[in-house]
Formats: C-alpha cells, sequence, structure tokens
C-alpha cells in the first residue's frame, strides 16, 4: 500500500513527481483510441509500477514482470490500490491481468520513471520519500481512472425485454447498489421521472439533480403532479414522513412514499407508527414504474419492448440535462 507523507511533501519529492507526470500525461493521451477513450489497462499499469516504486529504485524488469504479465496483476488487486485512495467503485474484473499489452504499458512506464527518477536524483531519497514520490504519482493515475473510466462507464444491467420491466428496474437499483455512494438514489428518482414524463406527456416533469433538496424548488416532493406529492427514497426514515409528508397533509397534498421492494415493509411500518397509515401511499420502485410502462404499452409484447426503450432513453435524456456525472446513463442494448 502505498501513502503519503503526513504534513507538508518535501520539495524535492513534489519536483519529483511533476517532473515525472509532465513525461507521463502525453504519454497517456497518446493511448487513447478514435473515440477518445483509453483502455483500463493503461491505467492499470499505471497504478502497479507507482506501487512498485515504493520499494525499489530505478526500478528493474525482476521488480514489476513475472513472465508476460505485470506481478500480481488482477481484478482485486486493481480495487485495492484504488480502494487506497478512497476510491471504491466497481472496476474491472481482472485488472490487467488478460491483456498482453498491460505489460507493455508497464515497461514503457518504467522506462519513464526510471529516466526522469534518475535526472530528479531519486535514487538518494530516504525510503519514506520514495513512497511519498510513489504516492503522488499513483494518485494522479487514480485520478485519470475516475476521469476515462467511472465517469464514462454507464450503468450496466441485465436489462431482457422477455422479463417484466419491474425486473428490469430491480436490476437498475441492483446495479447502483453495487456501484455504491449515491448511485442508486439517482437511478431510482431519474428513472420516476422518466416514467411520469411518459405518462404525462402534456405534463413538465421537473428535471433536477439528484442532489436538490425540494425546499431548493419549491417543489411538494421530489416529484409533484397534479395535488399528488411523490417522494422517492432508497432508505425510509421518520424524517420523509413526520417532516415532509406531514407538511404535504397540511398544505392540502396527497403524498406517495417510493421506495425499493424490500424496503416496502418497512416504510409502511414507519408510516403506522406516524399514524400516517391511511394518509400517506406506500410504494414500491419497480412497481410504480414498471407496471404503468405496462399498462402504457397496453400489455402487448412488442410495444412493451418499444416502451422499455423510451423510459431508458428518456431517462438518458434527463441524466445529460441534470447530472454532472454522466455515468449515471444506462448502456441501452441493442435488442431493444
Amino acid at each position: 500500500m502505498v501513502t503519503l507523507l503526513t504534513g507538508e511533501i518535501p520539495a524535492r519529492v513534489d519536483a519529483a513527481a511533476k517532473a515525472i507526470i509532465e513525461i507521463t500525461e502525453p504519454w497517456y493521451e497518446k493511448q487513447r483510441n478514435k473515440t477518445g477513450s483509453i483502455d483500463s489497462n493503461v491505467m492499470c499499469a499505471g497504478m502497479y509500477v507507482t506501487e512498485f516504486l515504493a520499494s525499489n529504485f530505478p526500478l528493474a524488469r525482476g521488480d514489476y514482470a513475472a513472465e508476460s504479465q505485470v506481478k500480481g496483476a488482477s481484478g482485486p488487486k486493481a480495487r485495492a490500490l484504488l480502494a487506497d485512495h478512497g476510491e471504491t467503485r466497481k472496476f474491472t474484473r481482472e485488472g490487467g491481468r488478460t491483456s498482453r499489452f498491460t505489460i507493455k504499458h508497464a515497461e514503457n512506464l518504467v522506462g519513464i520513471v526510471n529516466a526522469v527518477g534518475t535526472e530528479q536524483q531519486v535514487e538518494s531519497f530516504s525510503d519514506s520519500e520514495r513512497v511519498a514520490l510513489a504516492g503522488l504519482l499513483q494518485a494522479w493515475f487514480v485520478d485519470r481512472v475516475r476521469a476515462d473510466f467511472f465517469s464514462k462507464q454507464k450503468v450496466s444491467a441485465e436489462i431482457n425485454p422477455e422479463h417484466t420491466i419491474r425486473a428490469t428496474v430491480a436490476n437498475l437499483l441492483e446495479a447502483g447498489r453495487e456501484r455504491g455512494g449515491t448511485t442508486a438514489g439517482a437511478i431510482a428518482q431519474h428513472l420516476v421521472g422518466a416514467k411520469l414524463q411518459i405518462r404525462f406527456p402534456e405534463e413538465e416533469i421537473n428535471v433536477e439533480s439528484y442532489t436538490t433538496a425540494d425546499v431548493q424548488t419549491g417543489r411538494a416532493g421530489d416529484y409533484q403532479v397534479g395535488d399528488t406529492a411523490i417522494h422517492v427514497t432508497m432508505s425510509p426514515g421518520e424524517k420523509v414522513f413526520k417532516d415532509r409528508c406531514a407538511d404535504n397533509l397540511t398544505h392540502g397534498f396527497r403524498p406517495r412514499v417510493l421506495v425499493p421492494q424490500d424496503a416496502v415493509a418497512a416504510a409502511i411500518q414507519i408510516a403506522r407508527l406516524a399514524e400516517m397509515e391511511q394518509r400517506v401511499a406506500v410504494q414500491s420502485i419497480e412497481d410504480f414504474v414498471g407496471t404503468n410502462i405496462e399498462e402504457i404499452a397496453g400489455f402487448s409484447k412488442i410495444d412493451i419492448r418499444s416502451q422499455l426503450r423510451n423510459l431508458l432513453e428518456e431517462y438518458n435524456k434527463r441524466i445529460q440535462q441534470a447530472e454532472t456525472d454522466q455515468s449515471l446513463a444506462i448502456e441501452i442494448p441493442e435488442n431493444l
């Protein structure tokens, strides 16, 4: 594990890091394909090489290579290095292990690190300074993973037009949970918004970032249709009922709380304890979106396929409009 020195980074460590990155960056940019993307094995090679640098300088082939592969390359290893820098989202399963290009990228990077490092007299660094240098360089590659992998990696889940739309919604929510952070909540909110726009094409269903609070917009809920206030939450708690729903009732709105299927029972219990069971509707996100889309399709197999694509396209349109994190977009399969 690469760790940075606590406190201020020594000037010569900072200078060496900047000098190596100055040469590494144009090399990295040359790895882009015609569409502008970069294969994850380039990023993995960078994280591995900088990890080896923490132990040795200059780097010999035996320090980083094992026959035709990079030493220790694997999906779990790549994810562990990312986690060291606070990045816990789901990354490539193989971590560059099965790509014959990973070792070639590592060789090129070692050449840069050794050459520039020698110019910067890295061989004279103390162990802690060399570890700090490795940490700075590895952090640079982790930032490349964030920019060129996570920010461009769409949400991927099993989307089978032969299955119910409810099942597709459940799969998308689960994919969001696996990615971590607020991804599942954002997916849920925008799927609901997409469904409402399809169901009420003449209405202007609001489009806001997932992090935008209701009070900032003056809305009664995440969505407001007619006199119904709709609240979408992955983890229902007392606050949504005792604060938001109570305020809705005071102002003449009919509150509806949408939660994942596995949280419906808990949400109903909270509503019961708040003495709102008869006045607040609780429904699963999966049913609210899935059943209604199938109804719009007239329960026709061909039209259900068409409306499922319509739902996903409307969802992606809303992501493009409202979110800075475009990796929240859904990968739409060709079979739709």
